[in-house]
């Protein structure tokens, strides 16, 4: 039987992304989405603190388990610094969907930094950029950049004007850095837009779901 697998989105953005991502995996995985754009609402509103986020996404959790999830991805990364606390209380496994992606990028880059566009999340970024540094025994902190006005650009609706504004700054930023890694599935799209000598230094969380469900599995299994 194949193992039922919950992802917790916060933006319908993500869902044409994540499921093509998806899709070599469905012969061995069942996988369901929960869409909750309201926490991500709340979070640009009353700022993004734990007494907000944790029993948010504790909520979600119980009803992904009563969903029989067998484990679960939470793709927000605003929500990230939740993901530790909501764990604790949790029976089954539940990882954040872009935690391999700093594993695997800040283990060999020698100058990375970290883009998004959405202000919330930047101080989880900070968090999972810390807990990997001193995981990894980096004697480097990653900086953490928010692309001016792209966010607000996207909000009223200009995708095309929203995407010209990463993709500059993504040009200025390997001027000095190595690598950048992509904070929000949201963002992904913008790699195909930039010179394709440049592509292979941005990096998104999307990249590594081969590898995240093979830990997942693991999981599931012990």
């Amino acid at each position: 039987m194949k193992n039922r697998i919950a992802l917790i989105h916060t933006t319908p953005l993500v869902l044409g992304p994540v499921q093509s991502a998806l899709e070599p995996y469905n012969q061995d995985y069942d996988f369901f989405h929960m869409l909750d754009e309201a926490v991500l609402f709340r979070m640009m509103k009353d700022g993004n603190t734990p007494e907000l986020t944790v029993p948010w996404l504790q909520a979600l959790v119980d009803r992904c388990i009563k969903g029989e999830a067998k484990a679960i991805i939470v793709s927000c990364s605003s929500l990230s610094p939740s993901v530790v606390s909501v764990q604790k209380n949790s029976s089954i496994p539940i990882v954040r969907i872009d935690e391999k992606m700093f594993d695997s990028v800040l283990s060999h880059s020698n100058n990375p930094v970290v883009l998004m566009t959405n202000p919330t999340n930047k101080t989880p970024a900070a968090l999972l950029g810390e807990e990997m540094r001193v995981r990894l025994d980096l004697n480097h902190s990653v900086p953490i950049k928010v692309c001016p006005g792209a966010f607000e650009t996207l909000m009223k609706g200009d995708v095309q004007g929203h995407d010209t504004a990463v993709v500059e700054y993504i040009i200025e930023l390997l001027k000095e850095h190595d690598d950048i890694l992509l904070s929000q599935i949201s963002m992904a799209r913008v790699r195909d837009l930039l010179p394709q000598d440049l592509q292979s230094s941005v990096h998104v969380s999307l990249d590594y779901t081969g590898k995240l469900l093979e830990e997942i599995t693991e999981h599931i299994k012990s």
